[in-house]
């Protein structure tokens, strides 16, 4: 039997007793009853006569306290009920009353509110007014379970309180909270939150769901998942109990973990967002005089290095102990001073000359560690169609006897801030013999076609004899001397000590490689090769450090970051980004970077003319420079070209007409070329410079070649395939920056097997030809007539794609100066660049050293 029936048949009893005295004294009423007095009457008389045989059949109403919280199960599935607890805390199990939640109040409020209603106007507004303000004394019910009326009113003044379902679910909540079943009350509570926003005690049961759940973390090591729930607990509740000791115990465990491993900057960043929360705790002052101290104690290690004037570990152990505590107030006046003598610029990188290069290509890293490394006796100092060169060795050159002859006077003396050892006639003259010697590993088959003999006349003067008229004496003598100076006291420096055999300091090095850095795969570092002398006012750069990130995106946080302070490749989607930053200045190259299309001349599908122009019509050049590679940026120039070189030389032929972009023409080139493959494909493999760029454009050029038929596939730029001594492979993307085309379009072509009579075997006739005609020209009018017509005849018989050619723009902190307005080579001028301290932010604590670079 159901409850409730005992306790409705005790009610009407009580009213028969009582007798009626209207709507306001009435404890329970059947909402759906409307008999009469007399009738109602009878009703309770027979009620009253069946009451002991109701007794003996219905249970009693159960107590508040025999009442068990529903389980998860019962609470998600079955229907939500509320419990109406009367004044003696008997229960009656109903559905959901309304209004909710806090019903007794807010009908209690609204009693006291209707009387201040307006004055009724008729009796029967009156008469409404009465039954309405009548109606807030009664709670609506729906007893559960009745089948027959089970819907009826009960006086408000006669209920205890109510048990909301949304309780239930609180006091379930609070079990599982207890009982550590943390996952299964953050899912009540979500359930919670969907069913009724804001229901009261739901913020409470969060917060210490969340402080639960930080604990928890903590106890599996999942320090950085405890510590975001601590943030999000402090958010909400400050001064949360004991929210604070267990920050600090995780932030202590993390920043021990950092420090463990000399990860100061991790530690910083932990220290900070515990100082942001809670600045007094007891963690925060302990790492902060622990880093003090330790900091503290390498500036003295500094000093005691720079006493005995080795700067450049007492810069080194400065800098490091900016990494330890980067507000350490003595470190200001450190940083100045030691920068100031042994200034460093650390600049960041992709890849350094130390990486296995790919194969045959002149990367970007190679040709900074060769204009790093070394200066050639002459070198492009300026392009204004053709090339212009200088030289920091000699006073004076003079060609003579029809320039079959050269005279050439050194320089004997040099600035402090030029890095290089004094340069003798006896070492130019031993490299040039060691040149023209067959059989000498430095013999060059090329330039002993030109050059016959070469005569020391005076320690500082020397005399070349020429077997033909050289198109540009200048080129022709644009090496270096890597043989060690023969004026060996210059190079006796405490610093050429520490140098490796194979890293010795040759006659004209700029900077060779410190072989201190045992960690070469993150850093190259660099040294000057003839340091500055002691008491200059001012010094110029020292040391060249070129971290490597493995992304362009980790070197763009290290700049902003100030791990370092340039940048030598700035993609096309960052440059007005830089460019509007005033901490930061955008430098454009004076040369842009040719991005080229190469066929290997003994992969037999490419010796098929009608395949190379079917991968040429295929490309669609003009959209793949302007989305992938230019951003449709308006600050970034990019051209499409017919030639391997510059656009802007004066031997570049304009009339060269482009190769629009022709699908339909590729299909059939590429059906043409399929039948004489035997109706097959065989899958090409292209080789690629490991440039971003190129890389992006590459992927590209695979999807376009696809569409006609063309299988290639991407080799991947490792060290284990770098090292692989028979490589297969199809085409080659290059990129360049030639600045003597006539002289260096051979050597291009033969693709790393230089500049030989040999190396033009792969070649057809005619380009044989064209190249040893090309070479043997002795005036400029002849060599610019031949080029021009070469590169009609190779972009014509396809067999090298130009594509485009990109501005480069490098990027520099505002603290550096001295470098190129318009560099040709990134490391234009390097020995001039001078560097000032930026020093470390004191509020940010982040910093991973002082910003120095």
């Amino acid at each position: 039997m159901i409850p409730w029936k005992k306790f409705l048949i005790l009610l009407i009893c009580l009213v028969w007793l009582s007798g009626p005295r209207g709507l306001s004294t009435c404890f329970a009423q059947n909402e759906k009853k409307t008999d009469p007095p007399n009738k109602k009457q009878d009703d309770k008389n027979k009620t009253g006569d069946s009451k002991s045989e109701e007794e003996d059949k219905e249970p009693p109403l159960p107590k508040l306290e025999e009442m068990q919280t529903p389980s998860v199960e019962d609470l998600l599935k079955k229907p939500p009920v509320d419990w109406v607890v009367l004044e003696t805390d008997q229960v009656l199990i109903v559905q959901p009353v309304y209004p909710r939640p806090d019903t007794l109040g807010k009908l209690e409020a609204a009693l006291k509110a209707s009387y201040d209603w307006p004055k009724a106007k008729s009796k029967e507004e009156q008469e409404e007014q009465r039954e309405k303000r009548a109606s807030f004394n009664f709670i609506n019910l729906t007893l559960v379970g009745e089948k027959e009326d089970p819907e009826y009113r009960i006086q408000r003044q006669n209920v205890k309180q109510i048990v909301y379902y949304e309780d239930q679910i609180l006091k379930r909540i609070d079990a599982l909270l207890t009982a550590g079943d943390l996952k299964t009350a953050f899912e009540m509570l979500l359930f919670l939150d969907r069913r009724h926003r804001d229901w009261p005690g739901f913020d409470q049961r969060q917060q210490r769901l969340l402080f639960l759940e930080a604990q928890d973390k903590q106890k599996a090591n999942q320090y950085v998942n405890a510590l975001a729930f601590v943030e999000d607990l402090q958010s909400r509740v400050p001064d949360y109990p004991g929210l604070s000791k267990l920050a600090g115990e995780i932030i202590d465990t993390m920043i021990s973990r950092a420090v463990k491993v000399e990860d100061y900057r991790e530690a910083h960043h932990y220290l900070n967002r515990l100082a942001t929360i809670f600045p007094r705790q007891a963690t925060v002052a302990k790492w902060r005089d622990t880093f003090l101290k330790q900091s503290d104690a390498i500036l003295q290690q500094a000093n005691q290095r720079a006493q005995q004037n080795d700067y450049q570990q007492a810069f080194d152990l400065v800098m490091e102990a900016s990494v330890v505590w980067p507000v350490n107030p003595r470190l200001r006046d450190a940083l100045r001073r030691y920068q100031a003598r042994y200034p460093v610029i650390n600049v960041g990188v992709l890849e350094t000359a130390l990486d296995q290069s790919p194969y045959f290509l002149e990367c970007n890293s190679t040709r900074r560690h060769e204009k790093l490394t070394q200066i050639p006796l002459f070198e492009v100092g300026k392009v204004d169609q053709t090339p212009l060169y200088q030289s920091r060795f000699f006073e004076q050159w003079e060609p003579t006897d029809l320039g079959r002859r050269a005279d050439f006077v050194l320089r004997q003396s040099y600035a402090t801030w030029e890095s290089h050892p004094m340069l003798l006639a006896a070492d130019i003259a031993q490299d040039v013999r060691a040149r023209i010697t067959p059989g000498n590993s430095a013999y060059d088959e090329r330039f002993d076609s030109y050059v016959h003999s070469i005569t020391t006349t005076a320690p500082f003067t020397f005399r070349i004899h020429f077997d033909r008229v050289p198109l540009s004496t200048e080129w022709l003598l644009s090496f270096p001397i890597t043989s060690p100076p023969m004026f060996s006291a210059v190079v006796d420096d405490p610093q050429a000590a520490r140098l490796s055999p194979q890293k010795k300091i040759g006659a004209t090095s700029r900077f060779v490689i410190d072989q201190q850095d045992s960690d070469s795969s993150k850093q190259v570092s660099y040294i000057r090769a003839v340091p500055e002398p002691e008491g200059l006012r001012d010094y110029n750069v020292a040391q060249i450090n070129e971290v490597r990130y493995p992304t362009f995106e980790k070197s763009f946080q290290a700049l902003l970051r100030g791990e370092v302070g340039v940048l030598p490749f700035l993609p096309a989607g960052l440059v007005s980004y830089f460019k509007e930053q005033d901490e930061f200045n955008v430098v454009q190259s004076a040369i842009p970077l040719t991005h080229v299309l190469q066929f290997n001349p003994e992969s037999k599908p490419l010796q098929i003319l009608e395949l190379r122009r079917a991968l040429a019509y295929a490309i669609d050049r003009q959209k793949i420079l302007t989305e992938t590679l230019l951003h449709e940026s308006n600050l970034l120039n990019g051209r499409l070209v017919t030639a391997p070189f510059y656009s802007g030389l004066q031997v570049y032929n304009q009339q060269v007409p482009q190769r629009d972009y022709n699908f339909p023409l590729a299909v059939a080139l590429a059906v043409a070329s399929q039948k004489k493959l035997g109706g097959q494909f065989p899958t090409l493999h292209l080789l690629c410079d490991p440039n971003p760029e190129a890389q992006d454009a590459a992927q590209e050029l695979i999807k376009a070649w696809r569409r006609i038929g063309v299988i290639v596939t991407l080799i991947p730029n490792t060290p284990e395939e770098a090292k692989k001594e028979n490589l297969k492979w199809d085409i080659v993307y290059r990129t360049t920056a030639m600045t003597q085309p006539t002289m260096e379009l051979w050597p291009f072509l033969t693709v790393g097997k230089g500049a030989e009579i040999k190396s033009l075997e792969i070649f057809p006739d005619w380009m044989r030809q064209k190249l040893i005609e090309l070479d043997e020209s002795t005036d400029w009018e002849t060599a610019t007539t031949l080029i021009k017509k070469l590169q009609r005849q190779l972009y014509s018989m396809a067999h090298i794609i130009p594509l485009w050619e990109i501005d480069q723009f490098h990027v520099f902190r505002t603290n550096i100066k001295g470098y190129a307005d318009r560099p040709l080579n990134f490391y234009d001028n390097v020995e001039q660049w001078i560097t000032t301290p930026v020093y470390p932010r004191g509020e940010t604590l982040t910093s991973t050293q002082a910003l120095t670079q």
